[in-house]
């Protein structure tokens, strides 16, 4: 027998040695699969469409047994794109996977960031590691909600940001914080933020150095303090414009929608929202009674988030459950993509009613402003 024999023998042997251990360990890893827990949640519950939000994975071992090289894969929806990875060339999913080693007891957590490009609620389930037989999957549920981003309006309209009101009221109730009157001396309680440097700076320069030089905002005041947005989904089948036209001027709509909100719930307003769409519960009409605060503002965005952009129940019904309830002294938007006799019928009504109303109807140019 050759001098080399042991030697090729051992080494085969070694081989052979690994090949089992290796198999061994795998069959015993699979076997711990249940001792991890691995949970996934997003940095912010909603968001506004084309920011930047982080998923954050935790991955957990909870027993003695120590984990190698185990392949984690899931998918993720294209809307939210994983900013370290290749788009998809074709509609669908984004498939990802990562690898992991976890100590016993052990946690490892890790950030992946995410752009969030289109409107609408995401909820991500499960991921799977791949196993001798089958995949095993953990049920790792988050969610996250993506609000339309708020557009200006000030081409199309007054700007939300001005809304004052239509009536004055006699005795101040409420200091309209968009709109100014002139400036007025400086009394004791009066905020830094308003102070007029500009004219306080004049005023010291003429009066010769005074005494009491500072010149404040002077706002107005307003009573008129309820806003009411509405927005027609209904497309006239004559109007030419396709579906994918529909859709942008949708979205383009409920961006302004989500302007107008914004300003007049940090303006102090009681703001209501109303449309006619589909929802994936199966309703036709969505509404949102006139209430004030942050978290009425942050419901009626989720409601965004959720709509389908396709046409719903009777827009004019709407007009008409406001005339009923006799709604007065408010600020009206009825944003719509095509005009309607209909519609015009019932915002006659609702002026003569003392609503003041802005018609916002949706054109080419408005989807200019729609970046896919």
């Amino acid at each position: 027998m050759s001098a080399a024999a042991p030697v090729i023998f051992g080494i085969i042997g070694a081989v052979l040695l690994f090949f089992i251990l290796r198999s061994l360990y795998r069959r015993m890893r699979d076997k711990h699969l249940p001792s991890l827990t691995f949970e996934r949640s997003f940095s912010e519950p909603g968001v506004w469409a084309g920011d930047t939000v982080e998923l954050i994975e935790t991955i957990t071992n909870h027993g003695f047994f120590p984990m190698f090289r185990v392949c984690v894969e899931a998918f993720i929806y294209n809307e939210l794109r994983l900013t370290e990875f290749e788009p998809p060339k074709k509609d669908g999913m984004q498939f990802f996977g990562e690898r992991f080693n976890i100590w016993p007891f052990m946690r490892i957590r890790r950030r992946h960031k995410i752009d969030c490009l289109r409107r609408g609620y995401f909820r991500i389930e499960t991921v799977s590691v791949p196993m001798r037989e089958d995949d095993y999957f953990f049920e790792s549920p988050a969610e996250i909600y993506i609000y339309p981003k708020p557009l200006p309006i000030q081409a199309v309209v007054e700007a939300a940001g001005r809304m004052q009101g239509d009536d004055r009221a006699v005795r101040p109730l409420f200091q309209d914080p968009f709109t100014l009157s002139g400036v007025r001396d400086y009394r004791f309680g009066d905020t830094v933020s308003s102070i007029n440097f500009k004219a306080s700076s004049k005023t010291w320069m003429a009066s010769g150095a005074s005494s009491s030089p500072l010149k404040v905002n002077a706002r107005d005041f307003c009573a008129n303090r309820k806003l009411a947005v509405f927005m027609d989904f209904h497309l006239e089948r004559d109007s030419g414009i396709d579906g994918k036209h529909y859709s942008r001027r949708v979205e383009v709509g409920l961006s302004y929608c989500a302007a107008i909100i914004r300003e007049a719930i940090y303006g102090g307003f009681a703001v209501g929202f109303f449309c006619n769409c589909k929802q994936k519960d199966g309703s036709m009409v969505l509404r949102f009674p006139m209430s004030a605060g942050e978290d009425h503002m942050i419901g009626i965005f989720r409601a965004m988030a959720q709509l389908l952009p396709a046409d719903g129940g009777s827009f004019p019904m709407l007009l008409d459950e406001a005339i009923e309830e006799s709604v007065s002294d408010t600020e009206i938007y009825i944003i719509s993509l095509c005009p309607d006799d209909k519609t015009e019928e019932r915002v006659n009504t609702l002026r003569q009613m003392g609503n003041s109303i802005r018609e916002i109807l949706l054109s080419p140019i408005d989807e200019e402003l729609y970046d896919e």
